[in-house]
């Protein structure tokens, strides 16, 4: 087998569509070739990073990509990579090497590139594999943050438990409506902030994401049928470019007046008090999500060594879809 590093535009069209079947295959899904081109091309160099895993037949059998990101630490800009992606067909994992050679080669390119730091939210199966095998740094769990409107159908148990709470949630939205005029807090300042301009967000919502504007409040939600319960996943909400109290409380009223949806979930930190979403304990949690990180040059250890702490980061979904 071969590993090949390349940035998106140097993949041709057999490797396109090789890659796209060995993808759906790996994670069950009927992704198509715009769903990848767009997530890949469209980023904010027109190109992605990648480490292709190719087999005698030069078919795509494995693959760790890496998205670049702009992101602000205090004044100044850096270049962030998110690993997204990673996959091995099975018939070629018998190496346990075989990532870590990959993304080894990978770091090369990223190097060259400028990019200081990949960032990652691995799931429970690889998530050993990267702490051990390829070191990287556990920050810490993602928050998840949830309005119950449809109790009944979240927990299989009988509607009447719908009509109570959503009664419950119709008065916990009144009383966020008065509370969030009255004390409109902000997002407090984080160390490591996504620069989520005009060019980002074009990139980072394509179909099936909801953009709703009211005043000087703008939102995004997208809403996935999971397990039988319809759930919003509540991306992002600002007020005048910033995440606030305010707009929080204007993206769940409009969800839960406007979409049928059972459940609206956030994720990711939420830093001032407000009465409407309940955090979830991590014992409940669905899934977790642990935030990793690999700063790649020892040089920048030290220079960058907050990166390693959860609390320096404004990290959620809309730094990366873990949906």
């Amino acid at each position: 087998m071969k590993i090949k590093i390349c940035t998106s535009d140097k993949l041709n069209a057999r490797e396109w569509n090789s890659y796209r079947n060995s993808f759906n295959t790996v994670f069950e899904t009927k992704k198509d070739l715009n769903y990848f081109k767009h997530k890949y091309i469209k980023s904010i160099e027109g190109y992605s990073y990648h480490a292709i895993l190719l087999n005698k037949n030069s078919d795509v059998v494995g693959a760790c990509s890496v998205i670049p990101m702009l992101y602000r630490k205090n004044e100044n800009i850096i270049k962030i990579g998110q690993a997204v992606d990673v996959f091995i067909l099975k018939n070629f994992r018998k190496d346990p090497l075989t990532l870590s050679k990959m993304y080894s080669n990978l770091k090369d390119l990223l190097i060259e590139k400028g990019i200081i730091a990949v960032m990652a939210v691995p799931n429970s199966t690889v998530y050993p594999y990267w702490i051990n095998i390829v070191k990287w740094k556990y920050l810490g769990d993602l928050n998840y943050w949830i309005i119950p409107i449809n109790l009944g159908s979240i927990t299989n148990k009988s509607k009447f438990y719908n009509r109570i709470s959503s009664i419950c949630i119709e008065f916990l939205l009144l009383l966020n409506n008065l509370f969030s005029i009255i004390f409109n807090k902000p997002q407090r300042k984080f160390t490591y902030e996504l620069i989520d301009d005009e060019k980002f967000t074009d990139y980072r919502f394509s179909e099936g994401y909801e953009k709703i504007t009211i005043n000087d409040i703008t939102f995004y939600f997208k809403t996935y049928n999971e397990d039988n319960v319809k759930t919003a996943y509540l991306i992002d909400a600002k007020q005048k470019n910033r995440f606030s109290y305010r707009a929080l409380v204007s993206a769940a009223n409009f969800i839960t007046k406007n979409t049928d949806s059972d459940l609206i979930l956030y994720i990711g930190p939420i830093s001032f008090p407000q009465l409407m979403f309940l955090k979830v304990p991590s014992k409940f949690v669905p899934k977790k999500l642990p935030l990793t990180c690999d700063i790649l040059k020892k040089s920048n250890e030290e220079i960058f060594s907050d990166m390693l702490k959860l609390e320096s980061w404004n990290f959620g979904l809309m730094n990366y879809d873990v949906r």
